[in-house]
């Protein structure tokens, strides 16, 4: 009997894992995915980028979380020493009629606290000569890392907190009774209290089981 089943090995997943196991070190808790490694889907082919929160809502949870979200981010990499760069982001203008909808999105970053600058052509193409544009915004707190890395990381210090993982381990039905939950995979049986779905594309399919 397992205390949490957490379904699906991308960065959703294992950061739900890790902060499980962190929180209730108690805990009995199980991770399973599919494949045979952790991040072979959204995780690990993305593009990569650590948002800044540019076109969120001032005050809302999105811009909250997004500009957190960076922060650790940040310090998760540097702790556990995963190659970043937080080489800035470009969010260019190609014509003049794009122009008063690129303040208005550097309003936006005023409002939302995000460092960032109004580039004419010249320091556009002295910022990037293989840009064509009539001027930009630089989001410099923005970057690029793996997250297959960090979710591979991720993982390594869940297990070593005690939490366990299967990998090769496809879900394919689940059963709700009134205290416990079954998690049937092709060669296994397993029951917990609670489950968490982090399937990503897949988790539309998991709860129609």
């Amino acid at each position: 009997m397992y205390d949490y089943i957490v379904i699906g090995g991308g960065i959703v997943g294992v950061s739900t894992a890790l902060s499980l196991i962190t929180k209730q070190p108690d805990k009995r808790i199980l991770l399973v995915e599919k494949e045979n490694s952790f991040g072979d889907h959204q995780t690990g082919h993305n593009s990569g980028v650590m948002h800044a929160g540019v076109y969120y809502q001032p005050g809302s949870l999105k811009a909250k979380f997004c500009k957190e979200g960076l922060k650790e981010t940040i310090n998760f990499c540097t702790t556990h020493q995963i190659p970043f760069n937080q080489c800035g982001k470009l969010i260019v203008a190609t014509s003049d009629e794009e122009l008063s909808g690129m303040h208005d999105l550097y309003q936006r970053c005023k409002e939302n606290e995000i460092e960032a600058e109004i580039l004419d052509q010249q320091q556009l193409l002295k910022t990037e000569p293989n840009v064509q544009g009539v001027g930009a915004i630089l989001v410099k707190s923005s970057g690029i890392v793996s997250y297959r890395i960090v979710a591979e990381k991720m993982a390594e210090q869940y297990e070593a907190m005690g939490g366990e993982y299967l990998l090769d381990t496809e879900i394919i039905n689940l059963k709700e009774d009134l205290d416990e939950i079954k998690v049937i995979s092709k060669n296994e049986t397993f029951i917990s209290k609670y489950l968490v779905c982090c399937a990503g594309l897949m988790a539309d399919r998991m709860a129609n089981l």
